[in-house]
Formats: structure tokens, sequence, C-alpha cells
């Protein structure tokens, strides 16, 4: 059996993809908060309204997404754990992290809530306190940029 190959560099061109709610008040907060904050950072950041293809059918879009970047970012929230869309971009993520063995998937949560099983078993970075919005924005930048963990899922 052959071991996992990690994704090419030349195949990776977004730090982060961003799996949210497409919904406000998820969306506002992403669009005019985080995205901007993360891009500020240096972060490249993949995100629906700017790279999804008009008329590419959805599901093809998200995976493009998941793929290209190194981590899915995903913006926990009540409304985030109701879309079936979003459990499929962190499904990938996770998916393509075990094939991988990388740490794909990066929670952020947005309030607090109660993420299924596999989403709770990894350490989040929580945003729900706006007091420290950009402490966690500068921590989520530094790690999006550290080399992945060899021959690991997880740290």
């Amino acid at each position: 059996m052959t071991e996992p190959q990690a994704a090419p560099t030349s195949q990776l061109t977004h730090d982060v993809f961003v799996s949210y709610r497409r919904q406000d008040p998820d969306r506002a907060w992403v669009k005019r908060q985080f995205v901007p904050a993360l891009r500020a950072a240096g972060v490249t950041v993949f995100l629906d309204d700017d790279d999804f293809r008009l008329g590419e059918p959805l599901i093809d879009a998200m995976t493009r997404g998941v793929e290209v970047s190194r981590y899915t970012v995903a913006v926990l929230s009540r409304a985030y754990l109701q879309s079936s869309f979003t459990e499929v971009e962190s499904l990938m993520a996770e998916h393509l992290g075990l094939e991988n063995a990388q740490a794909r998937l990066i929670g952020v949560m947005r309030e607090k809530v109660s993420p299924r099983l596999s989403m709770r078993l990894r350490v989040w970075l929580d945003l729900s306190d706006d007091a420290q919005f950009q402490d966690g924005v500068d921590r989520l930048a530094r790690e999006v940029r550290r080399p992945w963990p060899t021959g690991k899922t997880g740290r």
C-alpha cells in the first residue's frame, strides 16, 4: 500500500478556504471583518464570491476551494451547523487531511456551539469575543504559515 502524498505546492494557490454559512449575520461578519483582517495579515483567502466561477457546479467550486488551499477554515455558528453545504466542505477538508496525513481543517468558533464529534476533537480558535478578535486573527495567520507536521494528522 502506498503512503498518501501531500498536495504539491504548485497546486496550493491559497492559504485558506473560508467555509461559512452564506447568510447574515455570518456572511456579513466574514466579508466585512474576518476576511479583510486575514488579508491585512498577508493570508491569501479563497472565498466564494471571489473565487467560485459563475455557472460552475457548486460542489465542484467547494471541492476546488478545499483542494487548492492549505487549510479550510470553518467558521462555526448555529447557522453553520444547520447547513448541509458547510458540512460537505468541512468533511472534504477532514478527508483530504486524512488522505495526506495533514491537519487541513481549522475551526474558528464565532459562536459558542457544539459541533459534531469529529470536529469537537480539534483545538479551536475562539473568536466569539470581539475584544480578542485581532489576537485571534494574528494567531491564525501565524498558524497557516507553519509547515505541516510530517506523518501526523494532528499535533
